[in-house]
């Protein structure tokens, strides 16, 4: 692996453990979800890492492919979809990731934990982000 693109592999690492952790709780119900603050705290903690991986390496995309710069949280997401990283389809479906983030970080006082849940039931999304991310990576490194 090239050097400059070790930054998003490590990404997608994490990425990864963070699904790992997140996967049996999207099984649960939500009545057990909303019963169980350790459930809730892994769920709160691995989701924020994710929604924080994907702006990262979003982020190390748009350096490495030298695109605009985004204005703000939320725009990473279009940026890849807009230079071809993404489909931009799922990149407008996708970029709400960012802001979510945002409101674990900062309302962590006034977590909706059903928002948490539905966001658990979204994971394939996050799955979809990755493999995108590694047929662009796969196409930059065979470069």
């Amino acid at each position: 692996m090239k050097e400059e693109f070790s930054g998003v592999e490590k990404h997608l690492d994490k990425l990864s453990e963070c699904l790992g952790r997140l996967e049996p709780l999207k099984e649960r119900k939500l009545e057990d979800f909303l019963s169980n603050p350790d459930l809730r705290d892994i769920a709160e903690r691995n989701l924020e890492v994710a929604a924080q991986c994907c702006v990262d390496i979003a982020g190390r995309v748009i350096s490495l492919e030298q695109a605009e710069k985004p204005k703000d949280y939320y725009e990473p997401i279009i940026r890849i979809g807009e230079i071809g990283v993404l489909p931009m389809r799922f990149a407008e479906r996708f970029a709400p990731i960012a802001g979510f983030r945002n409101i674990l970080v900062h309302n962590y006082l006034e977590i909706d934990w059903k928002e948490v849940y539905g966001n658990l039931q979204k994971l394939s999304d996050v799955y979809e982000f990755m493999e995108y991310v590694k047929i662009w990576l796969r196409k930059r490194v065979g470069e």
